[in-house]
């Protein structure tokens, strides 16, 4: 029989040893524990919100990149060979474009002051003289602007060619267009090596009096 307390409570130890056995298999909840685990999950959602924005990231800079690439190809394609033969880097390319526009701009300009003068020919014109023979020097070449009311068939135009021939001018292309009802404007290009070798006034003066004799020679007619 087990010793008593004068309290009623027994004094076996064993008892007291069990007890503390059952209390160690069943640990108290710990505050701090959950603060960890809190704390833990806390990190692994803001681990995957920083990868989710650097797939973000690198999908929207591909997507970029793609594009980019696609522009550049477009641009190249553009381009006339002469300005991208033998040039593989992107910014190479964009410096041939920046170029070609500037190129095209003066192209642009050269030819909007040679629409003003064949204007100025066509519109000075003298109704009571009708020729007129303008000489314009290039870099490379010379052009003769004959503005005349004769039609084609009356203009001399085989003795205006043979004169240069004989001249030994290179003639490269001749164009007839009408200027107005009754006017007709003769282009002419000769392609030169040397503009100085060139007489120019006496060169105007031989193509007046051809095209005098012509106009001459439609009267009596």
């Amino acid at each position: 029989m087990l010793p008593i307390s004068s309290d009623g409570v027994s004094e076996d130890p064993s008892i007291f040893l069990e007890l503390e056995d059952l209390l160690a298999d069943c640990p108290i909840p710990d505050g701090n524990q959950n603060t960890v685990k809190k704390s833990s999950a806390s990190s692994q959602v803001e681990e995957n919100n920083q990868d989710s924005k650097k797939t973000a990231h690198r999908f929207t800079e591909r997507q970029r990149r793609q594009e980019m690439s696609a522009l550049y190809a477009s641009l190249r394609s553009l381009l006339p060979l002469q300005y991208v033969k033998g040039k593989r880097a992107v910014s190479d390319h964009m410096h041939q474009a920046v170029n070609y526009v500037n190129d095209m701009k003066k192209n642009i300009e050269q030819l909007q002051k040679r629409r003003d003068k064949l204007r100025n020919i066509t519109t000075s014109a003298d109704p009571t003289t009708p020729r007129c023979v303008k000489i314009n020097l290039f870099k490379d070449g010379m052009e003769i602007l004959i503005t005349h009311s004769l039609s084609n068939k009356s203009f001399p135009l085989s003795k205006v060619l043979a004169y240069l021939l004989d001249r030994q001018l290179n003639v490269v292309h001749c164009v007839s267009t009408t200027t107005a009802p009754s006017t007709f404007l003769q282009t002419i290009h000769i392609e030169l090596n040397d503009s100085s070798s060139v007489n120019l006034p006496e060169l105007q003066e031989r193509l007046d009096n051809l095209i005098r004799f012509a106009y001459t020679a439609a009267d009596d007619s």
